[in-house]
């Protein structure tokens, strides 16, 4: 039998100071609530690539800053793992799970997800889920997990749209990483760059290892080629 392999570590760089931006500040007044133990669960739901996935591997890595267990797990990578492999995740402080609308249509995951809530509430954990759907949109044919999912404190993501919100976020990446970008190739990004989070740092990414160890003034040349490969992600 196939045997699950779980990651304490977030499986992304990310952390709470990339959501700083305004557009933000709901989802930050909830993840406080979390640690503060005001709420068990929370649920931020919104388009592919807005920054979920992120958001949940950053607040892991608070938990973990703060010395508590933590684990994040893609629903939609767990469907093929043995259903006994969920009750791991029992032992954990906090639990996050990705993509939970993964597990439509799939009743005995259903099944599972509702135990662990119910579990994880009795050993005083908590439980953060992410979905591109809000909580009532979920298709789901257990009712009682439907139920417990629409109790959760629900957020929806912004869009990136926010000019704030994409400068917050190339800010706290950058400065955490050490890496400096030409301020002519920041302002660029931001404005004619990708509004999505997921590709935004897709193309920081790509763009810091382009420039590594790139200390001289870039020439015309040089920055028409960098706006070049930024207008690849353009949305």
């Amino acid at each position: 039998m196939r045997q699950l392999q779980l990651d304490i570590e977030p499986q992304l760089d990310a952390r709470i100071s990339d959501f700083s931006g305004p557009g933000w500040g709901p989802v930050i007044d909830a993840v406080r609530q979390l640690h503060t133990g005001l709420i068990d669960r929370f649920y931020i739901y919104g388009g592919a690539g807005t920054g979920k996935s992120h958001l949940l591997s950053a607040i892991c890595d608070s938990y973990l800053e703060l010395g508590k267990s933590a684990i994040k797990v893609s629903l939609l990578e767990l469907l093929d793992a043995p259903i006994e492999a969920i009750t791991s995740l029992e032992r954990y402080d906090l639990v996050a799970l990705d993509d939970i609308e993964a597990i439509s249509g799939v009743l005995h995951w259903q099944k599972a997800v509702f135990h662990l809530i119910n579990n994880n509430n009795e050993d005083g954990g908590q439980l953060v889920f992410s979905s591109r759907f809000a909580p009532i949109e979920l298709k789901l044919e257990l009712p009682d997990l439907q139920s417990r999912l629409t109790q959760a404190v629900s957020v929806k993501a912004p869009t990136g749209h926010s000019h704030a919100d994409r400068q917050a976020l190339l800010n706290s990446v950058l400065a955490r990483r050490g890496v400096h970008f030409d301020p002519q190739i920041t302002e660029y990004l931001l404005l004619h760059g990708p509004h999505q989070t997921s590709t935004l740092l897709q193309s920081v990414d790509r763009l810091e290892k382009l420039l590594k160890g790139e200390k001289t003034k870039l020439s015309h040349a040089a920055l028409k080629q960098i706006y070049a490969l930024i207008d690849e992600y353009r949305q």
